[in-house]
């Protein structure tokens, strides 16, 4: 019996995953990493990287990703000086009349920042550890090939053949840093990430089943935990004016870092029903085994959270923010959350996510001893 951990992106909202982490270690209650597959995703593929490096002591590895996520700040990932920023707009702005378009650059910001502070934060060699003697079987991160289209899950450990389909395949692969720099690079706002001769984004892009890849590593149970809430924000939060730039942007993230998982998990739930209505023979002849899922989403809208802290964004970065139309309601602030690398609202999110979990406890400690509980029931070996 396998169990996957899916960590999906969204930018500084994959600091709530941070707090859901430390709710399902404390409900777990042994210092033993309960998954054996970790899944991530634009920047949830950092915080799955951070787990399979610590899976030799995930309880200490996530109260050291909380204090990380804690200190963070938006210089660590993205360079906001004026210098920077405007010449990146200027530079776009000249490619217009240049023939080719090479003189424009790669995106609005540059997060060569973010790569120095993953190469502090993240262990590689430690995750290969890990994986070789066994804490954890493999270890998944995504992105996207802006050459091909494809979304491409790049995984080390366990038995998996590499698989090519139509816009998704997956390959074996020794997980680096430009993985995740890849997978993290959202598009338009970080440039593409360069791995052995193509040129990849954020995992999101194209992801059209992001369960896809833990099932191909047979796991048949998945703890999701999503970054955005199921529910339509109040009316306060709302926008009834022409939608600027940045709120139809929000809109196109939201699109791929959310729908998509949400439609992916709706359709896991709809096979189990199917597979329920077979015999047991039938769902063996047909490989309808049953997928338990567990999902964690948002308690309340991030939008709400990012208006309090719109202010407190660099200069730059609110001068970017209002010239795209974004304001500190409904989707613009949404758009804004993506860019938050604030201390305090990151801390507002880990808390949250830290709150639903154990909201949740029953049920998570329920999904967390199932395995255990299945081992038990299986006759001895003597």
């Amino acid at each position: 019996m396998s169990t996957a951990l899916i960590l999906s992106g969204g930018g500084a909202r994959a600091a709530y995953q941070v707090g859901v982490l430390r709710g399902v270690m404390e409900i777990h209650g042994r210092d033993q990493l309960p998954f054996d597959v970790i899944c991530g995703t634009s920047a949830g593929a950092i915080n799955a990287v951070f787990m399979a490096a610590n899976a030799h002591r995930p309880r200490d590895g996530v109260e050291r990703l909380y204090r990380a996520w804690r200190g963070i700040s938006a210089g660590d990932v993205y360079d906001h000086g004026w210098v920077a920023v405007l010449g990146n707009l200027w530079r776009i702005a000249r490619s217009a009349f240049s023939r080719d378009g090479r003189a424009a650059p790669g995106a609005l910001l540059d997060n060569a920042p973010l790569r120095l502070m993953l190469r502090n934060w993240l262990d590689f060699d430690a995750a290969q550890r890990n994986l070789a003697e066994g804490l954890l079987r493999t270890l998944c991160i995504t992105a996207m090939d802006y050459g091909s289209g494809s979304s491409v899950a790049f995984f080390d450990g366990g038995d998996t053949t590499p698989w090519n389909r139509l816009y998704r395949r997956g390959e074996r692969a020794a997980i680096a840093l430009e993985h995740v720099m890849a997978s993290a690079a959202i598009p338009v706002l970080f440039p593409a990430e360069g791995i052995g001769g193509s040129y990849f984004g954020d995992g999101a892009l194209r992801q059209l089943h992001p369960l896809s890849p833990a099932l191909k590593f047979g796991a048949t149970r998945l703890f999701v935990i999503g970054v955005s809430a199921p529910f339509a924000p109040p009316p306060g939060m709302t926008e009834r004016r022409r939608p600027g730039i940045g709120q139809m942007a929000a809109h196109l993230l939201n699109r791929e870092f959310i729908d998509n998982l949400g439609a992916d998990i709706e359709q896991a739930r709809h096979f189990n029903e199917v597979g329920r209505a077979l015999s047991p023979p039938d769902r063996q002849r047909h490989g309808m085994q049953p997928i338990e899922t567990l999902v964690i989403t948002p308690s309340a809208h991030f939008n709400e959270i990012a208006a309090q802290y719109l202010h407190k964004q660099p200069r730059t970065i609110r001068l970017l923010l209002r010239l795209l139309g974004t304001t500190s309601r409904g989707a613009g602030a949404s758009f804004a959350s993506y860019l938050m690398f604030d201390s305090g609202f990151c801390a507002r999110l880990m808390d949250m996510g830290y709150r639903d979990v154990m909201a949740e406890c029953g049920r998570v400690r329920e999904f967390l001893d199932a395995p255990a509980q299945e081992l038990s029931r299986l006759p001895s070996a003597s």
